[in-house]
């Protein structure tokens, strides 16, 4: 049994719209004794899946399969099916905590947890490298925090910012604070963009880190975005606290139209 926050993610919607689909009673449920909604976690998939169109099960057979050109199609067909790459971001998320999920209960091997997101990092690395990209785009940096490996986030990210007409540079991980506050003061970036996936559990690190790069774009006037499931600070002192990739669109949005109109 899930909570709405799980269901939520389970499929990548937002809790409201799990909300929605159990007030409307397409969505089955029942309630704790302290009155909270509880959903069973086949029910909202098969819920998830009439309503968008494909299950999260399609995609997982699809990635623990391996077939390069398969999962080249299926980000296709779903980058047409839903319009916009941040749209299919989010429906990939979904899919990876269910992934993840299904390795911490030891139904998946390791090494098939490596073949899924391994197959996906390389197809989205393909596909950002045929996208085309702005030579005047504004230049937002893509690192990994200290300490975390995983770059998937990261990687439907530039996606995200190629499709809004930005210019991605990609660190990716291992890349010590020390250097992007090198790069943040040479003063030719609009943004920073870190993540950090569930795995960094270590909010002290994070916030220091948030700190330091948040007062160093603070002083050269560049835009600072935290992302992932990781555990950064949820109001940081300067830059945004994104959880979704439709609030990272929402966002790109909003500075694009910004540095249209020299504000």
């Amino acid at each position: 049994m899930l909570t709405t926050t799980e269901a939520a993610r389970v499929v990548a919607v937002t809790a409201s719209t799990i909300k929605r689909w159990a007030d409307q009673g397409l969505l089955p449920f029942t309630r704790t004794a302290g009155g909270h909604r509880r959903f069973e976690r086949a029910a909202v998939e098969r819920l998830a899946g009439a309503q968008a169109g494909v299950e999260p099960s399609t995609w997982m057979h699809c990635l623990l399969s391996g077939r390069r050109h398969e999962v080249d199609g299926r980000l296709l067909e779903a980058r047409a099916r839903l319009g916009a790459w941040h749209r299919v971001a989010d429906e990939l998320s979904g899919v990876l905590g269910e992934l993840g999920r299904q390795w911490a209960c030891g139904w998946l091997t390791i090494a098939e947890e490596h073949v899924a997101t391994e197959t996906l990092l390389r197809a989205l690395a393909r596909l950002g490298d045929a996208l085309p990209t702005r030579i005047d785009g504004p230049r937002a940096l893509l690192a990994v925090a200290p300490g975390d490996e995983h770059t998937l986030g990261l990687a439907m990210a530039e996606l995200c910012l190629y499709e809004q007409g930005w210019s991605p540079i990609w660190l990716g991980r291992f890349t010590p604070v020390a250097e992007v506050l090198k790069l943040v003061s040479d003063g030719k970036l609009a943004m920073v963009v870190l993540t950090a996936s569930a795995a960094n559990t270590e909010p002290r690190a994070l916030r220091g880190i948030a700190a330091k790069v948040g007062a160093a774009c603070g002083k050269h006037g560049i835009d600072l975005v935290l992302g992932g499931a990781g555990a950064w600070p949820a109001r940081p002192k300067h830059g945004a606290r994104l959880t979704s990739f439709n609030d990272f669109h929402q966002h790109l949005t909003e500075r694009t139209e910004q540095r249209t109109h020299g504000r």
